[in-house]
């Protein structure tokens, strides 16, 4: 199958405009640095790490990110929420990487929600991806979630990304009490993506869940590497990966949960479960635990296989062809992550972006 169209910078400053005119919560990050003359940054959210606001950031990231002023790792965007915020709609946060450097761009990005707030944020990377030289992105991203805050998160890949293009991300998340997060991505575009993802559950009650979805045509790659610490009695998460695999893609999860001998009462689910569809295609899965409490409800599993033969000839037999019985049953494996996506609009586009792969023809061949 051919390559997708690379995107070019013409068409990614038209998706930006275009986000802008719909949003009315919105942060534009160009190169590493706040666009504001582009962005809408609404009341109750801070942007800080440029000119006179970098003493404070510098400050407020030596409290909250210990383990970033030990390792010297000051520079980047601090994105505050406050109690003060009020959205009913999701505030978009846009990467728009169009740097003239080749190789090796680095960001750090770190986002602080304030006691009690409640906030919907959705991630898009988007590139000048016109030129067809190897290009590699780092992005480190670091959040902190105060006591009863509640984060939901969706994470999008870049639009037609090259076959040269890699991304690494590394995502730390710290979690007080009684606090919650739903982190969301998803995968279905080309290149290398390479997922390192680390979460302390750092207070009482707090609750992390992670979902992730991977569509994967051609040689792409998409890999997961995921530690979730316990360190506090009465905690829960919960991580629930599933891909389909064609062509030559690939994948590796390799999940580990952390149980403290103080956190008691712990709960915590892995489920990661694969579908190839090629026998090129291959995935490794190793989900694991180590729990040193014994008063805990922790369970993993993991599966790698196909589409089910019977299922697939019962819809054939009932008049179905077979690339849309192939199609339906593909997305009601998925459904288990898409009916977790509260947002109706965000939960439309997703399952219109997976029906647009699921449509083509070279995927069930």
């Amino acid at each position: 199958m051919k390559s997708q169209s690379s995107l070019g910078l013409d068409s990614v400053e038209n998706t930006l405009r275009s986000i802008v005119r719909e949003s009315d919560a919105c942060v534009i990050i160009r190169n590493g640095h706040c666009d504001f003359e582009l962005s809408n940054i609404p009341d109750g959210v801070n942007v800080m790490g440029e000119s006179k606001e970098k003493e404070l950031a510098a400050t407020i990231l030596a409290n909250k990110f210990e383990y970033v002023a030990k390792d010297g790792q000051i520079d980047g965007l601090l994105i505050e929420c406050t109690s003060s915020i009020r959205l009913d709609e999701p505030l978009y946060v846009i990467f728009l990487d169009n740097s003239q450097i080749e190789q090796g761009r680095i960001y750090h990005n770190f986002y602080l929600l304030r006691e009690g707030v409640r906030v919907n944020i959705i991630e898009k990377k988007l590139s000048d991806l016109g030129r067809a030289k190897k290009q590699n992105l780092n992005m480190f991203s670091s959040w902190f979630l105060e006591n009863e805050s509640a984060l939901t998160y969706y994470g999008y890949e870049l639009p037609n990304k090259s076959p040269y293009y890699s991304i690494n991300n590394c995502v730390v998340i710290r979690q007080m009490g009684n606090s919650s997060c739903s982190f969301f991505t998803f995968y279905w575009e080309g290149g290398v993506t390479n997922n390192e993802l680390e979460v302390f559950l750092d207070g009482e009650f707090a609750a992390c869940k992670l979902y992730s979805v991977s569509l994967l045509l051609n040689s792409t790659i998409v890999n997961h590497k995921i530690r979730m610490n316990h360190n506090f009695p009465n905690c829960e998460s919960c991580q629930l990966y599933k891909g389909v695999f064609n062509d030559n893609s690939s994948s590796h999860f390799d999940s580990i949960v952390y149980v403290n001998k103080h956190a008691q009462k712990t709960s915590s689910t892995q489920q990661n479960n694969n579908i190839i569809l090629s026998d090129y295609a291959s995935v490794k899965s190793d989900p694991q635990l180590e729990i040193f409490a014994d008063d805990v409800k922790c369970a993993h599993g993991s599966t790698v296989g196909q589409v089910d033969p019977k299922a697939l000839f019962y819809l054939q037999s009932r008049g179905i062809g077979k690339k849309d019985g192939t199609a339906l049953l593909l997305q009601g494996f998925l459904c288990d992550v898409i009916d977790e996506i509260v947002d109706l609009k965000l939960r439309e586009f997703t399952l219109n972006e997976f029906y647009k792969i699921l449509s083509i023809n070279h995927y069930y061949e």
